[in-house]
């Protein structure tokens, strides 16, 4: 474990303490629309903990009534630093001993961050806990219970449109966290490294948890952690800001991570599925510029590739042990159909 900082006065549930156990880490960007009922869902946690709330550049009124919280520390970023950005920001803020992430449109219930630092504290090799996250208008209908590595490289989430009958009631390691609402180890941070600030949103924390395994860090799901979570309320999702940064963030996250058997077989059957899979048409669901993710793909690929031989050089896991965790991709989609 990190070293235990220093006696401060904090916010911490509502009350002021010395040295909190936590540091609840929310990013917020125009969310005025859920973010009040976000800090309030803190409120119902028994355990000490500050708040601290980045604001990515808010014009919606949200930054004006976060100012007008006491119990909140505010960092307001220079400008839209992206999640992965004003996570970084709020985690170098924060001052608890434990670093815990969540979304501004996510409701935390009671226990929930209790519930996480009791796992961390006896899963001492775990880089992260990750929560069940349920959907917010549909609270029996699960959205998260981990992240799936699946055969193509892709991510998914473990669980997702599932009906909670209490089939993932068990705590267990899973091979990533969701970044909508996780702890993180102070420990695995400074080994790993935190968010890859390029990603800006979307897959950030697959890959951080790809980087945490070949490190040797496990991570663990705990089921008593449960959120309610408005998805993809920063970005709707299909929308042209959602396909693109999900579709060229993976190809990030190939490149930095995956042995290179892996890494073409993944390059290959996302482009196959790219040109000879059906095309989903609608409104809800337009085409992804696959001009603009090459493009930028490409203007990223050397500082990617820098990257990619200092994270394989320090690996701690061997690759088998990394691709064991992989779904096929036949599989997710049989059942997500």
């Amino acid at each position: 474990m990190g070293t235990a900082p220093g006696k401060r006065q904090s916010a911490c549930g509502g009350k002021l303490s010395t040295s909190p156990g936590a540091s609840v880490i929310v990013v917020n960007f125009n969310g005025a629309g859920t973010i009040q009922r976000c800090i309030e869902s803190l409120r119902s946690q028994d355990v000490a903990f500050e708040r601290v709330v980045v604001d990515n550049g808010s014009t919606d009124g949200s930054l004006e009534w976060l100012r007008g919280q006491p119990e909140v520390r505010l960092v307001e970023a220079p400008g839209n630093l992206g999640f992965a950005g004003g996570c970084n920001l709020g985690m170098r803020a924060a001052r608890g001993k434990h670093l815990v992430l969540l979304n501004n449109d996510a409701f935390a219930r009671p226990g929930w961050l209790k519930s996480l630092i009791a796992a961390a504290d006896s899963e001492l090799a775990a880089g992260a806990i990750t929560s069940k996250i349920v959907y917010a208008d549909r609270p029996g209908i699960i959205q998260s219970v981990g992240t799936l590595l699946l055969g193509d490289g892709s991510g998914g989430d473990r669980g997702s449109g599932e009906v909670d009958r209490g089939q993932y009631a068990r705590r267990e390691e899973v091979f990533g966290f969701c970044g909508a609402a996780a702890l993180l180890r102070r420990d695995a941070l400074a080994d790993a490294g935190q968010f890859d600030e390029r990603f800006f949103m979307y897959y950030e924390d697959t890959d951080l948890s790809w980087r945490l395994r070949l490190r040797g860090w496990s991570v663990v799901y705990e089921p008593a952690a449960v959120v309610d979570h408005v998805h993809a309320g920063s970005a709707h999702e299909w929308s042209p800001l959602f396909t693109f940064h999900v579709d060229r963030n993976r190809l990030f996250m190939l490149v930095k991570n995956a042995r290179t058997g892996l890494l073409l077989r993944s390059f290959a059957s996302l482009a196959w599925r790219a040109v000879k899979a059906p095309r989903q048409t609608g409104p809800n669901r337009p085409p992804t510029d696959k001009a603009a993710v090459l493009r930028s793909l490409m203007g990223h690929l050397p500082g990617l590739l820098w990257t990619r031989i200092q994270i394989r050089s320090r690996r701690r896991t061997r690759d088998a042990d990394i691709e064991r965790w992989l779904v096929a991709r036949s599989q997710w989609d049989a059942r997500s159909a």
